[in-house]
């Protein structure tokens, strides 16, 4: 009754008394984090499968009571006569080899070639029943952990060893070091779990205190499942050992019509010689030449693996080779088996085996309470944190253009901007549009945005015009940029096109205020059409402002090739405008050879697309694998909208980042223009409003 044997191999506190630095910890943690998320997966799977088969020594008679217990059995039958029965009711596979134990009330396990075994009652040799070695709950999670479901088993074996390695040291390793109390005070208050804490702190504490508890467990575990993984661990044993395995001794060569004795002579032989046996498999001659071997577990082993071996001439009956486990086996081969025996809980009886249970659940636990902060925090949607303002002053800048100016309706100081900021103004109904604010920076006290009036407006800048009235409270986001100065720059170039000049007068103003070397390009259709015309002709920077009228004279009209020709080093671009303005300026930036990091832009709209050469494809929510449609004519956040999940969309057209998502797998059809092109190349997130995919399926971090 062999299969009651199992068969092996036939964030956080940072450092102590030494500092981790600030920038090595958030790579360590970046690190664990994304381990975490990704070969944690597959150490979940490894750790809930072995849990489900730790205990199969204690629960296999329980459990499968009608297979492995019959009445007490005085007189037991010839196993020759018991592997006969067995064959008549599984004759399609060759004899493999009888296991049995010496207790009286237990079963005679026939096993074949295709690893089913027949149980078979030794005093009437009937058979009981029928189960593969990888059947019933403890063998499928035996087959489940052993990576059977791989082709190439020693494939799965190294994919096992490389998880359990990358578990090692980045999970467990880098988790404690990331866990260490910065002092002895701390170490206590580290130790516990703290269920007071509220939402995630909680979730998190239960993460250190269960990790700190099972790491010594989970290292043992995972140092002692190396040499099972992989091969050359195990060889490296041998060799540091001196060991070799022996060749397995061969039986003589058969006369023509003579038959190999019978099996119970060899278990008759194999009890004479190990009267201590307590468990013991007899194997069937594979081949011609093979002889019969015996495995047997005597009794006092140090644990469920320490075999001895017999080996029977199959011809002759001629013992070829004995060898107990305590004075024959090598020292590199108990070593190994150590191993086995430590990593599958063949040894230290069930306080062990228990021991080993509760750290694999761990290891759920783990996976949980690390993984659900990280996605509560993805999926969050974000707090706003709207400021409500009063209209305080409304004018009209040019020709269907008008400035805006907030302020608070207590006069309290705003949140500061830097150069090239923006806010997000409610409008109406929660209709949510990006405007620059181009006042100086230094004011404290108010918020200016410039608005042109679109004839084909979706509603955004048609109901600032029409609707908004001085007096009226708006709510307003604090200011976010996406579109900074970079300071770094000893020289700035400055383009605006139109109403592109709100984000551009806001930088002039900045660079003018720095004592900055700049100067600013201002072009538009004619004067009338020029918002901001006196302010800027009035400011202290008004010198370095050349304007450039599109129906003015042609000594005046802007030549951008000319402009951008001469690639300096110290200069950086910046431009805004509509966009076929901005198409012009980058292209010829391009063509100029400027570096793209030294290129900056902000679109106010998104590219036209053609929609006719839309392919449909697929997005997999990370989080629950669950797989959404996308169809040629639908947006991917209006496919996952119609699924329940809500992506914070504003522009809708790919031009202010809002709804920006991370993508773990596919490759992107960008179409927004946002993102820069060293963003693009990285291909890990994308605009859902408008980009789309060229491979078949997108992976969301969502």
């Amino acid at each position: 009754m062999g299969k009651q044997y199992p068969r092996y191999g036939g964030h956080l506190e940072s450092g102590s008394t030494f500092a981790m630095k600030s920038s090595f910890r958030k790579k360590l943690l970046w690190l664990h984090t994304w381990f975490g998320l990704t070969v944690g997966l597959v150490v979940v799977f490894l750790a809930l499968t072995g849990a489900g088969f730790v205990l199969q020594p204690q629960l296999d008679d329980i459990v499968y009571r009608d297979l492995h217990v019959v009445p007490k059995c005085a007189a037991p039958r010839a196993l020759d006569e018991l592997a006969a029965s067995a064959r008549a009711v599984h004759p399609l596979a060759a004899l493999h080899s009888i296991e049995m134990t010496t207790e009286d009330t237990a079963s005679v396990a026939v096993m074949f070639s295709d690893k089913d075994y027949v149980y078979v009652d030794p005093c009437s040799a009937r058979v009981l029943g029928v189960q593969n070695q990888y059947g019933g709950f403890f063998g499928v999670m035996d087959w489940l952990h052993r990576a059977r479901f791989f082709t190439d088993l020693a494939l799965g074996r190294t994919v096992a060893g490389w998880v359990s390695t990358l578990f090692l040291v980045i999970l467990i390793g880098g988790g404690i070091a990331l866990w260490w109390p910065r002092n002895r005070q701390a170490l206590k208050p580290a130790l516990k779990f703290n269920p007071r804490l509220p939402g995630t702190a909680r979730t998190l504490s239960l993460h250190k205190f269960v990790g700190v508890y099972t790491a010594l467990v989970l290292v043992v575990i995972t140092v002692t499942g190396l040499p099972i993984g992989f091969e050359p661990v195990k060889n490296l044993i041998y060799s540091a050992t001196g060991y070799v395995p022996p060749e397995k001794p061969k039986s003589k060569a058969a006369a023509e019509g003579v038959k190999r004795v019978p099996i119970e002579t060899f278990w008759r032989k194999t009890r004479e010689l190990f009267p201590e046996a307590e468990w013991v498999s007899l194997r069937y001659p594979a081949k011609p030449e093979a002889a019969y071997e015996a495995e047997i577990l005597e009794n006092g082993r140090p644990h469920s693996i320490a075999k001895s071996y017999h080996y029977m001439d199959a011809v002759t009956g001629e013992t070829l080779k004995r060898e107990h486990y305590y004075a024959d086996q090598h020292i590199g081969r108990k070593i190994y088996l150590y191993c086995i025996a430590i990593h599958a809980g063949m040894m230290g009886g069930l306080p062990y085996q228990l021991l080993l249970l509760l750290a694999s659940l761990g290891v759920g636990v783990q996976a949980y309470s690390g993984f659900s902060p990280y996605l509560r925090r993805k999926l969050r949607k974000p707090a706003r944190t709207d400021l409500a303002l009063n209209l305080v002053k409304r004018t009209v800048e040019a020709e269907d253009i008008c400035s805006f100016e907030f302020a608070d309706p207590q006069g309290k100081m705003l949140p500061p901007f830097s150069a090239g900021s923006h806010i997000d103004v409610t409008i109406g109904d929660g209709m949510v549009r990006q405007y620059s604010l181009c006042n100086d920076p230094q004011d404290t006290h108010r918020y200016v945005i410039g608005v042109l009036r679109h004839a084909d407006s979706r509603g955004g800048s048609r109901a600032l015009h029409d609707d908004l009235n001085v007096g009226d409270i708006v709510a307003i986001s604090a200011p976010k940029n996406h579109f900074p100065l970079d300071h770094t720059a000893k020289r700035s170039l400055l383009l605006a096109g139109g109403i592109g000049v709100t984000p551009i007068l806001c930088m002039a103003e900045r660079l003018a205020n720095t004592g900055a070397d700049f100067t600013m390009h201002y072009c538009t259709r004619s004067v009338e059409r020029t918002a901001f015309l006196d302010r800027i002709r009035r400011s202290s920077f008004a010198q370095r402002v050349s304007f450039h009228f599109g129906d003015g004279p042609a000594e005046q009209l802007i030549d951008i090739p000319a402009l951008l020709d001469g690639t300096d080093p110290d200069t950086h671009l910046y431009v805004c405008g509509p966009s076929g303005f901005m198409d012009l300026v980058i292209a010829a930036a391009r063509q100029k050879a400027w570096p793209d990091a030294q290129v900056h832009r902000e679109y106010f709209s998104g590219a036209v697309q053609d929609s006719e050469n839309n392919v449909a494809f697929d997005v997999k929510l990370a989080s629950t694998g669950k797989i959404i449609h996308v169809a040629k004519e639908k947006t991917v956040v209006a496919a996952l909208a119609e699924s329940g999940i809500e992506i914070p969309t504003s522009c809708a057209e790919g031009v202010c980042g809002t709804c920006l998502t991370r993508v773990l797998d596919g490759e992107m059809e960008h179409r927004d223009r946002f993102l820069t092109a060293e963003e693009r190349d990285r291909n890990d997130q994308f605009t859902p409003c408008c980009s789309r995919a060229r491979s078949p399926m997108l992976v969301l971090d969502l």
